[in-house]
């Protein structure tokens, strides 16, 4: 898919590099560099004087998935599509129908997302096409598979709900979970896109296997997954019906040395509109009125449903991370690193493994002293942060680097707001 997004993009900025009108320049360069948060600042103000409806319409449609606007999007899409079709391209043309789809699958539109890719590929088949390396089928077959299932739903009373957490091994947060009168302690896990369980925790509750065995990528890799349905599990006073989960293997200690049975991820932790981290006092607050946006606006967006949070250093230059309580401390990526070679070249390599879906991922690393950071209103030092370094010079990272719990553990709280899309730290 995002190889279908690039090209998307490219055909975007040669429109507009063909009109003389200032907005649209803007416009189409902002979506081209995928800078959505200058583009969400500024179109606000710009968007009367867009002239190009091509560019103006998609700028709609990508805000509107970036900060969670799924309403808007699906409103514009079809809209898009129609008009636009034959300037976007077969390819853009389904980057544009796969965005659509997730959405509709996020809320439990199963039927509706499996049409919708039905008819692309259908349509090409009918064309005589080929859809090799488009992952067309593959999604279809995912859809296909749920098309019988209930939707999603979460029900909370309307209240302020505390959850606990522990911190096993002091690194990441766990979070108590019943399915089926028994209990279980899952990861809450801001990086992973979907929840998920293992082997043993499926056969434990009878979980239902769902359609075939998918690729899906990790941090550290990827391999062939289950999908399993979950009639219902609770979390706190929180009931969340029609799960939709993974299934992963059974690690082994020397596989990945924390346990990691189950993840609570972006599925369940977006539906809850907005979550505080309290650090202080070791519980999950989602409360029954909602956070008011900061005076620095939305700085949080959604990348294929992870978070993306607008980050400055201490010369106010503007990065993005991800944000990721799944990942046990932070780091700084290999684009971080081709940026600010010239300060590194004194500095030792190591080896660092990581752990994760697709297993042990060996890496060199260089160690910075400290690195100090803003988000929104708050300044953070960051002390002993690995960076990566570039694999025979090839950068591949789109993020500056990954601020997991070693960015958490010195806050007192984290608000994170899924409907102003912002993240506030205290």
């Amino acid at each position: 898919m995002k190889r279908l997004y690039a090209t998307l993009l490219s055909i975007t900025f040669a429109i507009t590099s063909v009109f003389a009108q200032q907005e649209d320049v803007m416009v189409g360069s902002l979506i081209n560099a995928g800078d959505w948060f200058e583009l969400e600042r500024a179109y606000p103000n710009i968007k009367d004087n867009v002239q190009t409806p091509l560019l103006k319409q998609m700028a709609e449609v990508l805000l509107a998935a970036n900060f969670n606007r799924p309403d808007e999007l699906r409103s514009k899409l079809p809209t898009l599509i129609a008009e636009h079709q034959s300037e976007i391209g077969f390819e853009g043309v389904c980057n544009m129908v796969v965005m659509g789809a997730t959405v509709e699958g996020f809320n439990g539109n199963y039927v509706v997302a499996a049409d919708m890719i039905e008819n692309i590929v259908d349509a090409v088949k009918s064309a005589g096409g080929s859809l090799e390396n488009s992952g067309m089928e593959e999604l279809l077959a995912y859809y296909d598979a749920m098309r019988y299932l209930p939707a999603p739903i979460l029900e909370k009373p309307n209240t302020d709900i505390i959850i606990p957490f522990s911190e096993m091994s002091d690194t990441l947060l766990y979070v108590p979970v019943t399915i089926n009168d028994k209990a279980y302690d899952f990861i809450f896990d801001t990086g992973a896109s979907t929840s998920l369980i293992s082997y043993n925790i499926a056969k434990e509750i009878g979980a239902e296997i769902i359609g075939n065995s998918m690729y899906v990528g990790g941090a550290t890799g990827g391999g062939d997954l289950q999908r399993a349905f979950i009639k219902e599990m609770n979390i706190g006073a929180i009931s969340y019906k029609n799960v939709l989960t993974f299934v992963d293997s059974n690690p082994t200690p020397e596989e990945v040395p924390i346990s990691v049975d189950a993840v609570l991820g972006m599925d369940f932790i977006k539906r809850l509109g907005e979550v505080q981290i309290d650090l202080l006092n070791k519980t999950l607050i989602v409360p029954s009125k909602k956070t008011a946006l900061p005076e620095y606006g939305s700085n949080i967006h959604l990348d294929q449903n992870i978070l993306v949070v607008e980050v400055f250093d201490n010369n106010e230059h503007r990065m993005t991370f991800t944000l990721d309580t799944g990942h046990s401390g932070a780091d700084l990526s290999e684009l971080w690193y081709s940026k600010n070679a010239g300060t590194l070249s004194d500095l030792p390599t190591e080896t660092q493994n990581s752990w994760g879906h697709g297993g042990k991922l060996c890496r060199e690393i260089v160690r910075v002293d400290e690195y100090t950071l803003t988000i929104g209103e708050r300044l953070i030092t960051l002390r002993d942060i690995p960076a990566f370094t570039p694999t025979e010079n090839i950068v591949t990272s789109q993020r500056y680097g990954n601020l997991g719990m070693g960015l958490l553990k010195r806050c007192e709280k984290v608000t994170i707001n899924f409907d102003a899309m912002f993240i506030k730290i205290e």
